[in-house]
Protein backbone atom coordinates (compact mmCIF):
# COMPACT_ATOMS: atom_id res chain seq x y z
CA UNK A 1 0.00 0.00 0.00
CA UNK A 2 2.89 2.34 0.70
CA UNK A 3 4.18 1.77 -2.83
CA UNK A 4 0.73 2.49 -4.23
CA UNK A 5 0.49 5.65 -2.10
CA UNK A 6 3.65 6.82 -3.83
CA UNK A 7 2.10 6.26 -7.27
CA UNK A 8 3.01 2.65 -8.12
CA UNK A 9 -0.08 1.40 -9.99
CA UNK A 10 1.29 -2.16 -10.16
CA UNK A 11 1.31 -2.23 -6.36
CA UNK A 12 -2.42 -1.51 -6.35
CA UNK A 13 -3.04 -4.26 -8.89
CA UNK A 14 -1.25 -6.69 -6.59
CA UNK A 15 -3.25 -5.55 -3.56
CA UNK A 16 -6.48 -5.82 -5.49
CA UNK A 17 -5.69 -9.27 -6.89
CA UNK A 18 -4.74 -10.56 -3.46
CA UNK A 19 -7.69 -9.17 -1.48
CA UNK A 20 -10.62 -8.62 -3.87
CA UNK A 21 -12.27 -12.00 -3.30
CA UNK A 22 -12.12 -11.92 0.49
CA UNK A 23 -13.73 -8.46 0.58
CA UNK A 24 -16.46 -9.60 -1.82
CA UNK A 25 -17.07 -12.73 0.27
CA UNK A 26 -17.33 -10.56 3.39
CA UNK A 27 -20.23 -8.70 1.83
CA UNK A 28 -21.87 -11.84 0.40
CA UNK A 29 -21.83 -13.44 3.85
CA UNK A 30 -23.75 -10.44 5.20
CA UNK A 31 -26.87 -11.69 3.40
CA UNK A 32 -26.61 -9.16 0.58
CA UNK A 33 -27.67 -9.72 -2.98
CA UNK A 34 -24.84 -10.30 -5.43
CA UNK A 35 -25.36 -6.91 -7.03
CA UNK A 36 -25.20 -5.08 -3.70
CA UNK A 37 -22.15 -7.08 -2.60
CA UNK A 38 -20.39 -6.15 -5.83
CA UNK A 39 -21.30 -2.49 -5.41
CA UNK A 40 -20.09 -2.36 -1.80
CA UNK A 41 -16.88 -4.15 -2.79
CA UNK A 42 -16.39 -1.55 -5.51
CA UNK A 43 -17.04 1.25 -3.00
CA UNK A 44 -14.47 -0.24 -0.62
CA UNK A 45 -11.76 -0.26 -3.28
CA UNK A 46 -12.74 3.21 -4.41
CA UNK A 47 -12.20 4.48 -0.86
CA UNK A 48 -8.79 2.79 -0.80
CA UNK A 49 -7.91 4.49 -4.08
CA UNK A 50 -9.15 7.90 -2.95
CA UNK A 51 -7.36 7.69 0.42
CA UNK A 52 -4.04 6.37 -0.89
CA UNK A 53 -2.15 9.62 -0.34
CA UNK A 54 -3.31 9.84 3.29
CA UNK A 55 -2.51 6.18 4.09
CA UNK A 56 -0.46 5.76 7.26
CA UNK A 57 0.74 2.39 8.49
CA UNK A 58 -0.93 1.81 11.85
CA UNK A 59 -1.81 -1.87 11.37
CA UNK A 60 -1.74 -4.54 8.69
CA UNK A 61 -3.21 -3.51 5.35
CA UNK A 62 -6.00 -6.09 5.70
CA UNK A 63 -7.06 -4.49 8.99
CA UNK A 64 -7.21 -1.13 7.23
CA UNK A 65 -9.13 -2.66 4.30
CA UNK A 66 -11.72 -4.42 6.45
CA UNK A 67 -12.21 -1.33 8.59
CA UNK A 68 -13.21 0.48 5.41
CA UNK A 69 -15.42 -2.44 4.25
CA UNK A 70 -17.14 -2.63 7.63
CA UNK A 71 -17.87 1.11 7.66
CA UNK A 72 -19.28 0.92 4.15
CA UNK A 73 -21.52 -1.96 5.24
CA UNK A 74 -22.71 -0.01 8.29
CA UNK A 75 -23.50 3.00 6.09
CA UNK A 76 -25.43 0.72 3.76
CA UNK A 77 -27.35 -0.78 6.70
CA UNK A 78 -28.35 2.69 7.84
CA UNK A 79 -29.65 3.55 4.37
CA UNK A 80 -31.43 0.25 3.76
CA UNK A 81 -34.59 1.19 5.62
CA UNK A 82 -35.77 3.01 2.50
CA UNK A 83 -34.37 0.39 0.13
CA UNK A 84 -35.06 -3.34 0.13
CA UNK A 85 -31.66 -4.60 -1.03
CA UNK A 86 -31.06 -7.12 1.75
CA UNK A 87 -32.66 -10.48 1.15
CA UNK A 88 -35.08 -11.73 3.78
CA UNK A 89 -33.56 -14.34 6.07
CA UNK A 90 -36.35 -16.79 5.19
CA UNK A 91 -35.68 -16.41 1.46
CA UNK A 92 -31.98 -17.06 1.96
CA UNK A 93 -32.66 -20.11 4.11
CA UNK A 94 -35.16 -21.46 1.56
CA UNK A 95 -32.59 -21.00 -1.19
CA UNK A 96 -29.87 -22.74 0.83
CA UNK A 97 -32.18 -25.59 1.75
CA UNK A 98 -32.70 -26.37 -1.95
CA UNK A 99 -29.30 -27.17 -3.39
CA UNK A 100 -28.82 -27.00 -7.15
CA UNK A 101 -29.74 -30.06 -9.20
CA UNK A 102 -26.07 -30.78 -9.83
CA UNK A 103 -25.55 -31.70 -6.17
CA UNK A 104 -26.24 -35.27 -5.19
CA UNK A 105 -28.69 -35.01 -2.30
CA UNK A 106 -27.03 -37.95 -0.57
CA UNK A 107 -23.73 -36.15 -0.49
CA UNK A 108 -23.21 -35.57 3.23
CA UNK A 109 -20.46 -33.02 2.67
CA UNK A 110 -22.77 -30.80 0.60
CA UNK A 111 -25.55 -31.14 3.15
CA UNK A 112 -23.17 -30.20 5.94
CA UNK A 113 -21.95 -27.15 3.96
CA UNK A 114 -25.53 -26.00 3.50
CA UNK A 115 -26.25 -26.51 7.21
CA UNK A 116 -23.15 -24.48 8.16
CA UNK A 117 -24.23 -21.62 5.88
CA UNK A 118 -27.69 -21.71 7.45
CA UNK A 119 -26.25 -21.55 10.96
CA UNK A 120 -24.02 -18.61 10.04
CA UNK A 121 -27.01 -16.74 8.60
CA UNK A 122 -28.97 -17.34 11.80
CA UNK A 123 -26.34 -15.67 13.98
CA UNK A 124 -27.09 -12.16 15.24
CA UNK A 125 -25.23 -9.53 13.20
CA UNK A 126 -22.52 -8.81 15.82
CA UNK A 127 -21.69 -12.49 16.23
CA UNK A 128 -21.82 -13.17 12.48
CA UNK A 129 -19.50 -10.24 11.81
CA UNK A 130 -16.89 -11.50 14.29
CA UNK A 131 -17.26 -15.08 13.08
CA UNK A 132 -16.76 -14.11 9.42
CA UNK A 133 -13.82 -11.83 10.11
CA UNK A 134 -12.11 -14.58 12.12
CA UNK A 135 -13.09 -17.64 10.11
CA UNK A 136 -13.30 -16.30 6.56
CA UNK A 137 -10.76 -13.48 6.61
CA UNK A 138 -8.41 -15.02 9.18
CA UNK A 139 -8.11 -12.03 11.51
CA UNK A 140 -7.04 -12.43 15.13
CA UNK A 141 -9.28 -11.34 18.01
CA UNK A 142 -7.07 -8.26 18.47
CA UNK A 143 -7.33 -7.32 14.80
CA UNK A 144 -11.12 -7.78 14.82
CA UNK A 145 -11.33 -5.53 17.88
CA UNK A 146 -9.44 -2.86 15.98
CA UNK A 147 -11.56 -3.26 12.82
CA UNK A 148 -14.86 -3.16 14.72
CA UNK A 149 -13.66 -0.53 17.18
CA UNK A 150 -14.65 -2.68 20.15
CA UNK A 151 -12.75 -3.97 23.12
CA UNK A 152 -11.02 -7.32 22.87
CA UNK A 153 -13.22 -8.99 25.51
CA UNK A 154 -16.44 -8.12 23.63
CA UNK A 155 -15.02 -9.62 20.46
CA UNK A 156 -13.93 -12.77 22.33
CA UNK A 157 -17.39 -13.12 23.83
CA UNK A 158 -19.12 -12.74 20.46
CA UNK A 159 -16.74 -15.31 18.96
CA UNK A 160 -17.51 -17.83 21.74
CA UNK A 161 -21.28 -17.30 21.46
CA UNK A 162 -21.15 -17.65 17.67
CA UNK A 163 -19.19 -20.92 17.90
CA UNK A 164 -21.57 -22.24 20.56
CA UNK A 165 -24.67 -21.43 18.49
CA UNK A 166 -23.20 -22.96 15.34
CA UNK A 167 -22.20 -26.12 17.22
CA UNK A 168 -25.69 -26.42 18.70
CA UNK A 169 -27.25 -25.94 15.28
CA UNK A 170 -25.00 -28.62 13.78
CA UNK A 171 -25.45 -31.14 16.59
CA UNK A 172 -27.44 -33.43 14.26
CA UNK A 173 -24.36 -33.74 12.04
CA UNK A 174 -21.92 -34.69 14.78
Amino acid sequence: MLAYAQGNVLAFEQLYAKHKLIVYRFFIKQKLTLAVAEELTHDTWLKVINAREQYVVSAKFTTYLFTIARRIFIDFQQKKSTQCEITNKEDVLDELAQPPNTINENDETQQLNIAIKQQILLLPYDQREVFLLKQEAGFSIEEIAKITEQNKESVKSRWRYAIKKIREGLSAYV
